[in-house]
């Protein structure tokens, strides 16, 4: 069984910096793994414990990007794979999901499952997981909690909406993605991290992906941050003494 499991790097939120376009400057920040593709990770590692699964870690961002891979090279996945080209750079999700697509069709082709963390920390849109299913005509679940079963025709799932816990079963190939906060990722250990630097990271571009400039970056994105600004969140907080002091003050309110 050959798993993908698709990771993205994201900024440490303390420190974000920000291009001239209003997208997130990838190349000049502090960065971590998004934490819930972390977890996608581990839940790909549990089943490779039970069904002597191939796991690739794949993401796409700039070179430095590979520095996750390495995280996920040391928590036990088996290969990795980083999509960088400049004509990637602020491609939102309709022109994510397509190089992700291309990735899968050009270069892991059987592929039997496909898995992302529900979410990212620096969008929280939850929909590339669901955008790349689509494309590629693939059965998909989102907010899975719970891998119930997997062989190598079918698996079946845990998932929670909107208060609700249901119970899918999807043919293989698919696509599923890990709810928040459901799969607590392992420790790397000593021969983990030893192994994720000696490995050989691959690198792929547009070409090798078989893309043209007009799919991705800001070519190939129908949306675009128009404005980006940093909350205030200064507050004028006036503090009272017993219960007829507060009704007083709201009432001037």
């Amino acid at each position: 069984m050959n798993i993908v499991v698709f990771i993205k790097q994201v900024p440490d939120t303390e420190d974000i910096k920000w291009t001239a376009n209003n997208n997130i400057d990838r190349t000049n920040m502090d960065s971590i793994m998004n934490p819930v593709d972390k977890q996608a990770i581990e839940a790909a590692l549990r089943i490779k414990e039970q069904n002597n699964a191939e796991i690739t870690a794949v993401t796409m961002g700039p070179s430095k990007a590979v520095d996750v891979l390495k995280e996920a090279v040391a928590m036990g996945v088996d290969n990795a794979a980083l999509l960088c080209d400049s004509k990637f750079a602020g491609s939102d999700t309709l022109a994510t999901s397509k190089v992700l697509c291309a990735a899968i069709k050009e270069k892991f082709p059987n592929t039997n499952l496909i898995m992302f963390g529900q979410s990212a920390i620096d969008g929280e849109t939850s929909q590339t997981g669901p955008n790349v299913a689509v494309r590629l005509n693939l059965p998909f679940i989102c907010r899975v909690n719970e891998i119930l079963e997997i062989n190598n025709e079918y698996i079946t799932v845990n998932s929670e909406n909107d208060n609700y816990k249901y119970t899918y079963k999807l043919n293989l190939p698919a696509v599923i993605c890990i709810n928040n906060y459901i799969f607590k990722p392992r420790l790397p250990r000593i021969n983990g991290y030893i192994n994720s630097q000696k490995y050989f990271y691959k690198s792929y571009n547009m070409f090798e992906l078989n893309l043209s400039d007009c799919d991705t970056g800001i070519k190939g994105s129908p949306t675009y941050v128009s404005k980006v600004y940093r909350k205030d969140d200064k507050r004028n907080c006036k503090f009272v003494e017993n219960a007829q002091e507060l009704a007083s003050a709201l009432k001037e309110e």
